[in-house]
């Protein structure tokens, strides 16, 4: 699986962001010729890009030059544009998500309904440039997740439609929510709103890098010259599995060891509907497993045991987690030692349509063929055929194929 990681130290913007997507391999001719699909009056737009060096790194500065002089749409007329393009499906619906992010976190701001919201600097074309040009990047690069690092969001003070604000700006501060940030001696607007709707629509997690083995990088630059690089780094990478990134020897069965951790709780006060959002927390944030057990506690009440499998480094952040998701006081937590079989998650060609696959070996050869879930599901609705069926039948050809 590729994903892709921003390092945010010096902030983002929409310009930053495509300018990294460029600057690690999306091709501007490609870009150009998509965007040519949006609906905009007389192509009232053209990007210009140039290569500039911010405290001695090269990045890569994209400008969205426009003629039109529309600066204020509303939601629903950025949809349209969006909806009425040729672009794929999945580019369609990540645009639109990125901006109905930001239409609620203005609504939010200023006590009106999404529908009211007007687009200022973010309903111009420029701006929908960046955001669709994002969402294109990130299908043309085959980006399937990604992530960011803590972000900078600046200081001081901007004027905008509304007059003189805060940077951070009302609406990002919004956007942020739930998102680890800083802001260390950059009195400038170097977050913008379009970077953080970009950002926290589409990044599944903000902290340390995850384990990936690198298959390109770059930079795109931004409009100031700081006493810290203005860029915003890209890393594009192939997703590490759990048995590859352990850092123990392989034993002689064949296996991987792993020193873990295993933080449990014991609940029994917690609307149960809230386990499924838990969970689902738990695992982006990174946890190597999470399971519940029913229990008995005391005076008979029946109680629920959350057990959460992680990296020793990782024991902070879970803590944290645990303690503002759930209902708990307290948690225990133990040393554990993993041991995994190698394995892997490859993509097949079968004769219902694509499917992933996990492969587990020991000693070398395969001891287990399990298809993924989510895209077994997916075929079963498309062939309008059993779950079961489509599990053992890709599961069969996978046997066939490897073996």
């Amino acid at each position: 699986m590729k994903i892709a990681y921003f390092h945010c130290f010096a902030g983002a913007s929409g310009d930053m962001i495509l300018g990294a997507l460029l600057d690690a391999g999306l091709s501007l001719e490609q870009l150009g010729a998509d965007l040519a699909k949006l609906p905009l009056p007389l192509r009232s737009f053209r990007l210009e890009v140039s290569r500039v060096t911010k405290q001695g790194i090269r990045g890569t500065k994209l400008d969205v030059l426009v003629e039109d002089k529309q600066t204020h749409r509303r939601l629903g007329d950025i949809k349209a544009i969006i909806n009425k393009s040729v672009l794929p499906a999945l580019v369609q619906e990540r645009s639109i998500g990125i901006f109905t992010r930001l239409a609620e976190a203005e609504a939010k701001v200023h006590g009106k309904s999404v529908e009211e919201i007007i687009f200022h600097e973010v309903g111009a074309v420029d701006a929908i440039v960046d955001v669709v040009g994002a969402a294109i990047g990130f299908w043309r690069l085959g980006i399937e997740e990604v992530y960011a690092s803590p972000v900078h969001v600046g200081g001081g003070t901007i004027e905008t439609a509304h007059g003189v604000l805060p940077v951070p700006l009302p609406a990002t501060m919004e956007l942020l929510r739930g998102v680890p940030v800083y802001s260390r001696g950059v009195e400038r607007e170097i977050l913008t709103p379009t970077g953080a709707a970009i950002l926290t629509a589409c990044c599944r997690a903000f902290g340390d890098m995850p384990p990936l083995n690198v298959i390109n990088s770059g930079y795109g630059a931004g409009n100031y010259d700081l006493a810290i690089p203005n860029l915003l780094r890209l890393t594009i990478g192939e997703k590490v599995t759990e048995a590859a990134s352990a850092l123990s020897a392989e034993t002689e069965g064949g296996c991987h060891e792993a020193p873990a951790l295993m933080m449990e709780a014991n609940i029994d006060d917690m609307n149960p509907e809230f386990y499924d959002y838990l969970i689902s927390r738990l695992l982006e944030a990174g946890a190597m497993d999470v399971f519940l057990q029913t229990i008995q506690m005391k005076k008979n009440r029946p109680a629920v045991t959350l057990s959460v499998l992680m990296r020793p480094e990782d024991l902070d952040a879970f803590r944290e987690l645990i303690f503002a998701e759930t209902t708990t006081l307290g948690v225990r937590v133990y040393p554990v030692t993993k041991h995994m079989l190698p394995s892997e998650i490859i993509t097949m060609e079968t004769g219902l349509g694509q499917a992933r696959v996990k492969i587990g070996r020991r000693q070398g050869k395969i001891c287990n063929v399990a298809p993924e879930y989510e895209d077994c599901r997916k075929l079963a609705k498309e062939n309008k055929l059993p779950m079961k069926n489509i599990y053992d039948l890709i599961k069969a050809e996978a046997w066939r194929k490897l073996t």
